[in-house]
């Protein structure tokens, strides 16, 4: 059986030079709430630079001494440290769309198509995509080689259909579905072809976040979300957990918010007050 490692703790060691906080999480939902200013951005801000550069940016620094993080298997690893971290499966979704301040050889790469930072999440998780459609594809023909039981090709791609399903009906008032025989993301509808560059943000935001689960293929992960509510629809913010959860129910959820929607139905109970994280105050 596939180990988890989730994550167990997170402390948090002078935030603005005067506090200590240590976040106990659970391994599926965990979200952490509190008034404007009260410093969750910067927490979960200082985790996302963690796991995407192995350190604090310099202005970060400058807020926290120290970030701490345990897990499952007994690993400990701090801000300090300068190896990438290895051995634990972490996505992190990043939901603001600022234009990229400098994006000219990403334009020569895309065809122009990618000015946002949105759309460069978009357009690495194509790739991502693509590769995760090649592995499935290699799964079937090994699959059908030994003739295996329908029922397994099935559940091969039972999630994948569910994910289309799922963008279908999100995406159903703008007249927009899924493009199933592209091994790309496209979309059709009556205006004809529409590449994901092309979505709302809030389109955007829900595309990339649903399909970097969906691509995390079933497998315990921990995904990271600042905010992720940002431009969705308030039927999108209500239903954003559950979907995620019913692609990966194996995905360890770590976010921010400012919504209460997005906690509504059900979830009320996997929220933690900021507040409530203070260890000792100096």
């Amino acid at each position: 059986m596939e180990a988890h490692n989730y994550i167990t703790d997170i402390e948090i060691l002078g935030l603005w030079g005067r506090l200590d906080l240590k976040w106990r999480l659970r391994p599926d939902v965990n979200i952490l709430s509190g008034l404007n200013g009260s410093g969750k951005s910067t927490i979960i801000r200082s985790l996302v630079q963690l796991f995407r550069s192995s350190r604090l940016a310099e202005d970060t620094r400058g807020l926290i001494r120290n970030v701490v993080i345990a897990f499952e298997d007994g690993t400990r690893l701090e801000s300090g440290e300068v190896d990438r971290f290895s051995g634990h499966r972490i996505d992190v979704v990043s939901t603001f769309d600022n234009r990229l301040k400098e994006y000219e050889a990403v334009q020569r790469l895309s065809d122009g198509a990618v000015r946002t930072e949105l759309d460069w999440e978009i357009y690495r998780l194509q790739k991502r995509y693509m590769s995760y459609q090649l592995a499935q594809g290699r799964e079937a023909i090994r699959l059908l080689t030994r003739h295996a039981p329908p029922e397994e090709l099935e559940a091969l791609t039972r999630q994948k259909i569910l994910f289309f399903d799922l963008l279908d009906d999100l995406f159903r008032e703008t007249g927009k579905t899924v493009d199933r025989n592209c091994d790309e993301l496209n979309f059709d509808s009556d205006r004809g072809v529409i590449t994901p560059y092309m979505l709302s943000s809030g389109e955007k935001q829900m595309l990339l976040i649903l399909a970097t689960v969906l691509t995390q293929n079933g497998a315990p992960a921990i995904l990271l979300m600042d905010e992720p509510e940002i431009s969705l629809h308030f039927d999108w913010q209500s239903s954003l957990i559950e979907n995620i959860r019913r692609l990966n129910p194996q995905v360890q959820l770590v976010m921010s918010t400012h919504s209460p929607a997005v906690v509504m139905n059900g979830w009320t109970g996997h929220v933690t007050e900021i507040s409530d994280l203070v260890v000792e105050r100096r």
